[in-house]
């Protein structure tokens, strides 16, 4: 895994000093696992003074992280914001209202309304402390507004009933259709957006906070843009009312983005496609095909792990791109082994007994292929596991990771063995190739069409033969695991050393809550920088 020279907030700790003026605090309203929390951490230079979350496992994982923050756990429309301040005045307030009811990844799904009117909430805190401040004198309304969200949030408009295409009437909860004159009351129908009135709301949400005098602007945001090792794209909204300009941030790392390389464990690249106790989907086996060939077979160059081990010279390695620096470990039978992963929506591994590193292609095969002993090689991609709307090949892990999402069943890596074969590695290439025939079978670039009983053993090797720099290299294998969270958290920007795996009070957070809790996360780097370039820089006290 990478050691984090890249990371945004991998620097060393230091004494906080805020750069909000005076005695004015932060809110974050919906702050789950902390995610925004760590961004005005580093952006504002203090910890939230208050943190809202309803759920016990978020709020005990955000106070794990933030031990000066004020946790309230209790639903967003209870909390009195007059109360909670205490008369202090709110510098920087962030909502990151849930999403996944505007999100396309619901596709025709019925949307919940209570969801989708989240964002209101912030309305009711600026309404309630502006009207305190009227009467009181007192200045706690915010000052700077941020709000985080999917782009989908643009179209937020009414909802009406889904109807069946055959005969017009309603469908309700329960997936039936309503009988011919049937009256089905709104909470029992299933409910979609009115494209007629796509984006009503957003204007009307936008409009209202014009009018309690802030200026109001928004963009999209790639996180990888500014550090974080995932291409997640989210709508950014900013409001002020203090009559400073609103400024965006310029990209950091557009040019040089964090690969998904970068958050990879490559000492475990799971197990074996073939054999398991339970079959995986042929939807996942269709996926992983089609991500052999794209990022195996037929990549011009692929990206390598790579790891020498021989007997006599110790463990050495390289890193595949700086600044990622691997570890050395052992490789049984004492061959050099080379590992090409590729990230795509599930990934690849190695052969058992292998702990690939990543390195770069260049100098380390031209040492291997001129060694002239035997050797192994491994290409890995994320395969990405979104039922029903993703069909495509997944992604390199030269690039950055996909969106994290919260089902913690999305990133999977899947690598691929490549050897020189020994007569078991020539039963393995032949498993490998007649599972591409069967998932792969569109005739693209490697004549799959024939049916299976046609294809010749040597037809059938030359399907998953890979030629490096002129040596050829067949796979053996084809592994696959889920990504960890620990992963996760790093590709979504978090701190090396964010506490995930347990609650303030000690309690143990499992992997499920942990994975749900990073894909609903706000990625820290991209709204960090929103806040620096609309606060001056915070001062470091050494």
């Amino acid at each position: 895994m990478a050691d984090g020279s890249r990371d945004l907030f991998n620097l060393p700790r230091r004494k906080l000093v805020s750069a909000l003026l005076p005695d004015e605090i932060g809110v974050d309203l919906f702050a789950g696992g902390g995610g925004a929390s760590e961004a005005m951490k580093e952006g504002l230079g203090i910890e939230p003074a208050l943190a809202y979350n309803h759920d016990e496992w978020a709020i005990g994982m955000h106070a794990a992280n933030h031990p000066m923050t004020s946790h309230h756990r209790e639903d967003i429309w209870h909390a009195d914001p007059r109360v909670d301040v205490a008369g202090s005045p709110v510098g920087w307030f962030h909502a990151s209202p849930d999403c996944t009811h505007f999100s396309q990844a619901k596709g025709g799904q019925p949307r919940n309304g209570k969801i989708r009117a989240l964002s209101w909430v912030v309305l009711k805190w600026v309404g309630k402390l502006l009207r305190a401040d009227e009467l009181n004198g007192t200045n706690t309304a915010p000052r700077c507004i941020s709000m985080e969200n999917v782009r989908q949030i643009l179209t937020w408009g009414p909802l009406i009933a889904k109807r069946d295409k055959a005969t017009g009437r309603v469908i309700k909860m329960d997936g039936t259709v309503a009988a011919k004159g049937e009256r089905v009351p709104v909470q029992n129908q299933q409910l979609v957006p009115d494209k007629r009135h796509a984006g009503r709301m957003w204007n009307q949400f936008v409009e209202a906070l014009r009018a309690f005098g802030y200026v109001v602007e928004w963009r999209k945001l790639v996180a990888s843009d500014f550090g974080a090792g995932t291409s997640r794209e989210r709508l950014f909204l900013i409001a002020r009312r203090d009559g400073q300009p609103i400024v965006w941030p310029e990209p950091t790392h557009r040019e040089s983005p964090v690969s998904a390389a970068e958050s990879i464990d490559f000492s475990d690249l799971g197990r074996s496609i073939f054999d398991r106790p339970r079959p995986l989907a042929p939807a996942t086996l269709r996926r992983i095909a089609k991500g052999v060939v794209k990022h195996v077979l037929q990549a011009k160059e692929p990206f390598f792990l790579t790891e020498f081990a021989n007997a006599g010279n110790g463990g050495r390695t390289w890193s595949a791109m700086e600044p990622l620096r691997t570890q050395c470990a052992g490789v049984k039978g004492g061959h050099f082994a080379m590992v090409a992963p590729t990230l795509v929506q599930t990934g690849y591994g190695e052969r058992a007994g292998q702990s690939p590193r990543s390195l770069d292609i260049k100098a380390p095969l031209g040492t291997i292929v001129a060694g002239g002993v035997k050797h192994a090689l491994v290409s890995a991609f994320l395969e990405q596991a979104c039922g029903g709307y993703y069909t495509g090949a997944g992604k390199d892990l030269r690039e950055p990771n996909p969106t994290i999402c919260a089902q913690g069943s999305m990133q999977r890596l899947v690598s691929a063995d490549l050897a020189q074969l020994s007569p078991e590695q020539e039963a393995g290439a032949l498993r490998v190739a007649a599972f591409l025939i069967s998932y792969y079978g569109n005739g693209d670039a490697l004549s799959l069409h024939d049916p299976l009983d046609t294809v010749t053993t040597r037809d059938r090797l030359a399907l998953v033969t890979v030629y490096v720099r002129g040596a050829p290299y067949v796979i053996v294998d084809i592994k696959l695991r889920m990504l960890k969270p620990v992963e996760l958290f790093r590709a979504q920007g978090f701190p090396h050393d964010y506490i995930i795996d347990r609650t303030a009070d000690g309690r143990r957070i499992s992997n499920t809550h942990a994975v749900r809790m990073v894909g609903n996360s706000v990625s820290p780097p991209p709204l960090a920088a929103l806040i620096r370039a609309n606060v001056a820089a915070p001062a470091t006290l050494h």
